[in-house]
């Protein structure tokens, strides 16, 4: 198995479970509330870890009582945290609100995800460098995400690139992507195009390419994913699972499809593992809660085949 590095966010989650989202200045009582290990960078390493990875993280944790926490839960994992370093601020929190359909509302607050810097990206581009596989997303400065892909395109490693929270971005970055999974929103404010069906995923596909990028992995939830590449779309079906919490689906399916090429699958069949894989991430609490082992999305791939 390919060796993978995951640049990015590390944040704490404080979720709350409510039967619907309140109305603005509505203050409504909720269900439940426990905090979980969250960020999108942080739930793309544990996810690989889980499906059994070799794994690195780069990123920045606070001085507060999450940071010790998380570097344990961390190594317990497996995940190389050698560059991933405390500093003077607070760890990044994700506030988050899950409805009684498993829907959820974010607001992140950065804290030492705002320290990643492009000189920080530099100083662990070795653990890049080494790699073969580097997975980015956008909870972390534009400058650190750029520098990060620089570092990949230049020594050969293949970068997938999450571009969300949903932001506009630069063709300079994108000139280095060789995958970019945006789900329907992110399409949209990619490339004007909101796809609806298979001929808007093929326009904004074809888009995101003549941007610069080498294949349009396109997240359509349980419907699958749109793939766009030589000039071609094809639909991979996804997997109908009773969702309890949505949050990192996304997240576990870039991992999954990360894994899946690392592995030596076809693009299609990496693509499915990680629909697999995201469906089974939503049949639990919490943002890594439900992220499957290798052996789980084995499984809920031979059941269906």
């Amino acid at each position: 198995m390919s060796r993978f590095c995951v640049a990015g966010s590390i944040n704490i989650d404080l979720v709350t479970k409510t039967s619907r989202f309140p109305k603005p200045g509505e203050t409504m009582y909720g269900e439940s509330f426990h905090t979980f290990t969250g960020g999108k960078g942080a739930n793309q390493a544990v996810a690989l870890a889980k499906l059994g990875a070799d794994t690195a993280m780069i990123g920045l944790v606070g001085n507060d009582i999450y940071a010790d926490d998380y570097m344990a839960y961390f190594k317990k994992l497996g995940v190389n945290t050698n560059s991933v370093k405390g500093v003077e601020t607070s760890t990044g929190i994700a506030v988050i609100i899950v409805d009684g359909d498993g829907e959820n509302n974010i607001i992140i607050v950065s804290g030492a995800n705002a320290k990643v810097d492009a000189d920080y990206i530099l100083s662990n581009s070795d653990i890049i460098n080494d790699s073969k596989y580097l997975l980015l997303q956008l909870e972390v400065p534009m400058d650190a995400v750029v520098q990060a892909a620089k570092c990949a395109a230049e020594s050969g490693t293949r970068v997938i690139l999450d571009p969300a929270p949903a932001v506009p971005l630069a063709d300079e970055l994108l000139k280095y992507v060789d995958i970019i999974t945006p789900n329907e929103t992110e399409a949209e404010i990619l490339t004007g195009i909101r796809p609806a069906d298979e001929a808007g995923f093929a326009s904004a596909g074809r888009i995101l390419i003549d941007r610069g990028v080498k294949t349009a992995v396109m997240k359509a939830g349980s419907r699958g994913a749109y793939v766009f590449s030589d000039n071609m779309l094809t639909h991979v079906e996804g997997f109908r699972v009773t969702a309890v919490d949505t949050t990192a689906a996304g997240d576990t399916f870039n991992a999954g499809l990360a894994y899946g090429l690392g592995a030596g699958m076809p693009l299609m069949k990496a693509v499915r593992f990680a629909n697999a894989a995201a469906a089974i991430s939503t049949t639990k609490a919490g943002a890594q809660g439900g992220m499957p082992t290798l052996a789980e999305a084995q499984s809920l791939l031979d059941t269906l085949n």
